[in-house]
């Protein structure tokens, strides 16, 4: 009992550590992480962008949660109007 709190009490640390914008690339939020099961998340590299994915609470199959665009592949401008595209919250590198 006592390491599953401890085990929530990291997360909410860890969550709140974690602040965007990002330094080193912009990002596109299509859903809150808090709807999602605590340690499903995975990246995937797809191309020129970066996918978020992860399992929604009481589900078994993961959903995607976020882009990520390297600002090294990518501007602003073209990264937010991807992001419009597929209706999320944009957050430009900083």
């Amino acid at each position: 009992m006592v390491n599953k709190l401890l085990w929530k009490g990291s997360i909410k640390l860890f969550k709140e550590a974690i602040k965007i914008p990002y330094p080193n690339e912009h990002s596109c939020r299509l859903k809150s992480p808090d709807l999602f099961e605590n340690n499903s998340f995975r990246r995937i590299a797809q191309g020129k962008l970066s996918i978020i994915i992860g399992k929604l609470k009481g589900q078994t199959t993961t959903t995607t949660q976020a882009y990520r665009y390297p600002v090294s592949k990518w501007d602003a401008d073209d990264a937010e109007k991807h992001c419009k595209e597929h209706k999320g919250s944009f957050h430009k590198a900083g």
